[in-house]
């Protein structure tokens, strides 16, 4: 056990090899770290030999660390980038589902939808408090993600936002952040202060709302629910995607079979994503 730790450790501090027999190591978007983290606790129970390591790190890290051969399968929340694409021409992409990311507020929070337009001005500090939006009266409090993070990518440019980050804050025009290294973060800091918003994955937000302490809002009247994703009616949407260097082999490419495969892909739906079919 204390090598596995180690793995991990090496992985998001150093993002050295640690290619071992019976370890598949993975690193990157924290939107997908969840479902793969589901997926390989199933799994094991019938490969015991087999130990998945899952780090953290963002989409870009996922993409840049398999790339260079450091870990076995890389994760984004977002497409690969052509220039991404361009400077790492071997690497391979699996889909394993689609995903919406949704506002998320505390849920004693009044409100229940916000306008796209709503959503700019509250990030860009032009609305600093929530009756300006329909909202109780309280000063809102911005939570963001850092900017490797592929949700802060499909987030900033759907609603028009420029970030600058400075140490633990990104600041969007008048509108300061609070930055959260995760999407838990990020959800367990909104659940905790009734003036907080974030934006999440609807996956991970969806399994922290059935707690009670926070609530997703729908945007624009429409709500992120699986076929108002798919058909594009609800429009902040991304693929999730595993990633290897060159055609995956060994352990890691019987554990990417298994997480497109339809044990995960149930899985994968329970969680609030959508499946690929």
């Amino acid at each position: 056990m204390k090598k596995l730790y180690l793995f991990a450790a090496m992985i998001a501090v150093f993002g050295v090899s640690v290619a071992h027999a019976g370890v598949v190591t993975s690193a990157g978007s924290t939107t997908v770290q969840p479902a793969m983290k589901a997926c390989a606790k199933v799994y094991k129970k019938s490969h015991a030999g087999v130990h998945i390591v899952i780090a953290g790190g963002g989409s870009s890290k996922g993409v840049k660390t398999v790339a260079k051969g450091k870990v076995d399968i890389g994760r984004a929340s977002r497409s690969v980038k052509a220039k991404e694409i361009k400077k790492y021409p071997d690497l391979k992409i699996h889909k394993i589902a689609t995903d919406g990311v949704v506002l998320v507020v505390n849920a004693d929070n009044p409100l229940a939808s916000l306008t796209s337009a709503q959503v700019e001005q509250l990030f860009k500090g032009e609305a600093s408090n929530w009756s300006t939006v329909g909202g109780h009266d309280g000063e809102v409090y911005l939570v963001s993600m850092g900017a490797e993070h592929g949700t802060y990518e499909l987030f900033t440019k759907k609603f028009h936002l420029i970030g600058v980050a400075e140490e633990d804050t990104i600041t969007f025009d008048k509108g300061q952040a609070w930055v959260a290294f995760s999407q838990d973060v990020a959800l367990d800091k909104v659940a905790h202060d009734v003036n907080a918003v974030t934006f999440a994955s609807v996956g991970v937000a969806s399994d922290y709302a059935t707690g009670g302490k926070v609530k997703v809002l729908t945007l624009d009247g429409i709500e992120a629910t699986p076929e108002n994703v798919v058909s594009g009616k609800y429009s902040v949407s991304r693929p999730l995607l595993l990633l290897s260097k060159g055609d995956p082999v060994g352990e890691a490419k019987d554990f990417i079979a298994y997480m497109q495969g339809a044990e995960c892909q149930a899985i994968v739906k329970g969680m609030g994503y959508i499946p690929l079919k």
